[in-house]
């Protein structure tokens, strides 16, 4: 989420579905957030995850270096976070 400022600037509520002034707080309460279904902190997650795998086209070394894993960790972590909110395994 943090990198979302790195790519984003005025379209950043556009894309991300949250003002960056929310993310700013989701992230200053991490990792103690609500991130259930719907939430702020679910749009800010599902949609910088979404955009950092998909939108923003960054190479697996930008990845690494702003995230600290490859495109395909990222995307193994997604996939369990949002398989666990649509099957409710929280």
């Amino acid at each position: 989420m943090a990198a979302t400022f790195e790519f984003f600037d005025l379209d950043f509520q556009t894309r991300l579905g949250v003002y960056p002034d929310t993310m700013r707080q989701l992230l200053s309460e991490w990792p103690n957030i609500d991130d259930a279904y719907d939430s702020d902190a679910y749009l800010a997650i599902n949609n910088a995850m979404n955009d950092l795998l998909h939108g923003v086209g960054i190479s697996d070394a930008k990845a690494t270096e702003i995230t600290g894993a490859d495109r395909a960790e990222m995307r193994r972590i997604y996939l369990k976070w949002a398989g666990d909110r649509r099957t409710g395994l929280l």
